[in-house]
């Protein structure tokens, strides 16, 4: 039953580890790029690794291209991070400043002398950012930058014909649309004509190489959506199981994927030379992942905070309509359908109330207390 139905076992340990002996190895872009992002003594055992495992890397030529669109964001990113996080912390202190400024006579609190403490505090943190662009590597990173390079020199797939790509397009957007694994979760990308089309080129090409050479691989990325990943239950169980059975039908090898922490541990058991360093990698990629997870989750609830003050807005129209505010008129000789008005209120209000339920999961399992204002700005 096992070989009608390969995708539907996960691998043991045993099995996993078996594939290293001939597989393959295929880092993501998003891999590669914490060879830059990351402190240099996380950097260096990085480079250990990838050194390890020189003679059996291979990227695609869609992973190099991602990760040269992408270098410079996370450069250019971590340079622009000093005046960010200045910027970002004046103002929170002027807010505290000024809640100060506006304190009537209190019994205990000094005002001049409160001011006179957050005025320390902020040019001690504008000095240690100072001090932290001063030391900024940025030859460092220009110098990962040529150490990627030259490893992965030679082991590198071809460029995509325009004549492929435009095949690939009609055929991914067939696949996008039935769901079929790996790339639909980016059907909505619309940064350029083939960039939705990103992991499922990456795909294709690593099932070619599997059937040019003969062997398995092991893809290691740091992509959790689920159009790569068996999830049950909130578990990543391994990859798709039409991931492996397409895999099998199209080179007659097997495929594995690990995200970059998992694939640190098991690559430590085979490493000796690694293996001092894994933990310290491991917690700053484990920093980096809450980091990002926390970016999304701004931007997400940044993007709720726009659609409420978007359906607000057409609440107040609709209910101003419907009572005849002067604010409100309407063009002469427009009908004004109340049945349809009310309609759509209610549709309003249903859409506003699950946001605002949405919005107090989101802070009740963060741990952030969830309050009225949850759909606010900020800044309020």
């Amino acid at each position: 039953m096992r070989d009608k139905y390969p995708g539907w076992y996960p691998k043991s340990a045993i099995e996993a580890s078996a594939l290293w002996d001939n597989a393959v190895f295929v880092p993501d872009a998003n891999v590669l790029l914490h060879c830059l992002r990351h402190p240099a003594d996380v950097r260096e055992e990085l480079f250990r690794l990838f050194d390890a495992l020189k003679e059996s890397l291979w990227i695609p030529y869609q992973v190099g291209l991602e990760f040269h669109r992408n270098r410079l964001d996370v450069e250019l990113g971590a340079q622009d991070a000093y005046d960010v996080l200045i910027k970002d912390q004046e103002a929170t202190i002027e807010k505290a400043r000024e809640r100060l400024r506006q304190l009537r006579a209190h019994p205990t609190i000094s005002v001049p002398k409160e001011l006179a403490a957050l005025d320390m505090f902020s040019a001690d943190f504008r000095a240690r950012m100072e001090t932290s662009r001063a030391a900024h590597p940025t030859e460092d990173i220009a110098a990962a930058v040529t150490r990627l390079t030259q490893l992965l020199d030679g082991r590198i797939g071809d460029k995509w014909k325009p004549e492929q790509l435009a095949a690939l397009k009609k055929e991914g957007d067939d696949r996008y649309a039935k769901k079929i694994p790996p790339g639909y979760k980016d059907a909505k990308k619309d940064n350029g004509e083939f960039d939705k089309y990103g992991d499922l080129i990456i795909w294709k090409d690593m099932i070619g190489k599997a059937k040019a050479d003969k062997r398995p691989i092991i893809f290691i990325s740091d992509d959790a959506k689920e159009d790569w990943w068996w999830i049950h239950k909130g578990r990543k169980l391994g990859p798709r199981p039409e991931l492996i059975e397409e895999f099998r039908a199209g080179s007659d090898q097997d495929f594995h994927i690990y995200e970059f922490g998992q694939f640190l541990r098991f690559a430590a058991e085979r490493f000796p030379e690694i293996k001092a360093g894994v933990d310290q990698v491991e917690k700053s990629l484990q920093d980096d992942v809450r980091a990002r997870r926390r970016q999304s989750e701004a931007a997400e609830a940044d993007q709720t905070q726009a659609k409420a003050r978007e359906l607000e807005d057409e609440k107040d129209q609709i209910i101003g309509l419907l009572s005849g505010a002067p604010g409100a008129a309407v063009p002469i000789a427009t009908t004004v359908d109340r049945a349809a008005l009310r309609a759509r209120l209610s549709e309003l209000n249903a859409e506003l109330e699950l946001i605002t339920s949405s919005a107090e999961h989101t802070a009740s399992s963060s741990g952030k207390p969830a309050d009225s204002g949850a759909l606010e700005d900020r800044d309020t």
